[in-house]
């Protein structure tokens, strides 16, 4: 009796730990950048679910802005969190888009190639 509640113990728990890693979904890390899209040089640097975006706008500021996001398939979706983020660009940055992971470690999100540094 012990026994087969030693066994059954096991695998509920290694059972557990598989749906726990599947729940955890696809992570980035590290800094792409590109030079293309309407903001310019954007820079993602993205460290467990949150992102950092920095980008220059047209008079040649740097801003900045935190969120999260989530990778499910061929699709990427960023939420920003940073409350001081009321400006439109970047509201723009917030949403679901395309998402591809190239062989050479580049991304790209949306229409737009970034580059791993």
């Amino acid at each position: 009796m012990k026994k087969s509640i030693r066994i059954l113990s096991v695998v509920l728990v290694a059972l557990m730990l598989c749906l726990s890693l599947t729940a955890c979904g696809k992570t980035l890390s590290g800094k792409y950048t590109s030079d293309a899209g309407i903001f310019g040089e954007t820079t993602y640097e993205f460290s467990g679910k949150k992102v950092e975006i920095s980008y220059k706008s047209l008079l040649g500021t740097v801003t900045t802005v935190e969120g999260e996001y989530e990778i499910d398939d061929d699709k990427i979706t960023i939420t920003i969190t940073d409350e001081d983020a009321d400006d439109d660009d970047a509201k723009k940055l917030s949403g679901t888009f395309a998402f591809e992971e190239q062989d050479d470690g580049d991304i790209k999100i949306g229409v737009i190639e970034y580059k791993k540094a």
